[in-house]
């Protein structure tokens, strides 16, 4: 049975010309080592620009296979910090404390690049997740492809990657729409970070109510005799090129995803309005 060491060698040689292709692209995070298929299911092990994120999600590193992971890439990439967030709880929060020096580095705001565009990155914040998901690159890819001179409208945006990334390709509108604010905030200064032709609009709000608005429909304030929560009120609008990246189950009061049932989840629904009543001739979603 190969060690760990052997394992992450063995990935580093498989990614070298993938490493080699995506510098030309001016692209410096990228997964290092995916543990489900390559020996050690549960670890995940990324690079974000000047650092290594190193996290667990069944069960976490013990201190010899933690200081293994550290001593190969304190010789293959020297030149990055390493941080190591444990989420093998239920809830996938991280749950393991760092050193007053490791959480300095944790906590720091980071600038990575992906295909040009600049992001900002912090490995611990107030969230669970990394502020950019890196099996999205390739989406983000093809909408930049696709956006110039196009309006765009990025659902369930989160940190508006897709936005920002289609603004600095060349959109001529772009609407970030997601129900998290803090999220949003960092989609915001992303969009700082680069220089864009239009600045990209980003709309604190849920998804349900924000697509019923812009499809012409419209949003009802009572549903079944309930008040509904607050939301901002739209006016219909008509996209080019349309992007959903939701999550695998949500509920609100304006609906629910739930990617395993497609057909009885609001994604359908969304599917369904964006076809019918938002998309302009030749659209793209």
């Amino acid at each position: 049975m190969p060690t760990l060491t052997e394992l992450l060698r063995r990935a580093d040689a498989a990614r070298a010309a993938l490493i080699e292709r995506l510098a030309a692209e001016d692209t410096n995070c990228y997964r290092l080592f995916h543990g489900s298929v390559e020996g050690m299911p549960g670890l995940a092990i990324d690079r974000y620009g000047e650092q290594i994120l190193a996290q667990t999600f069944h069960k976490p590193l013990t201190d010899a296979e933690l200081e293994e992971i550290r001593a190969h890439y304190r010789e293959a990439l020297p030149e990055l910090a390493l941080v190591y967030n444990d989420r093998s709880d239920a809830n996938s929060r991280v749950s393991n404390t760092l050193s007053l020096a490791e959480q300095a580095v944790a906590q720091q705001d980071v600038a990575i690049r992906e295909n040009g565009v600049a992001f900002h990155y912090q490995a611990r914040h107030k969230g669970q997740d990394p502020w950019l998901f890196l099996d999205l690159r390739a989406a983000r890819r093809r909408v930049m492809q696709l956006a110039e001179g196009k309006s765009v409208l990025n659902l369930f945006a989160y940190t508006c990657g897709v936005g920002v990334a289609a603004a600095k390709a060349g959109a001529s509108f772009v609407l970030n729409v997601d129900f998290a604010e803090s999220s949003l905030s960092v989609g915001r200064a992303n969009a700082k970070l680069n220089l864009l032709a239009s600045r990209p609009r980003c709309l604190h709000s849920d998804v349900f109510a924000a697509v019923r608005q812009l499809s012409g429909i419209g949003q009802p304030e009572r549903v079944r005799g309930k008040k509904m929560p607050p939301f901002p009120k739209l006016e219909p609008r008509q996209f080019d090129l349309v992007f959903l990246d939701p999550p695998r189950y949500s509920k609100s009061p304006f609906g629910v995803v739930d990617r395993w049932l497609p057909r009885r989840a609001g994604c359908w629904f969304v599917a369904i309005m964006l076809q019918k009543w938002m998309a302009t001739p030749g659209w793209k979603v």
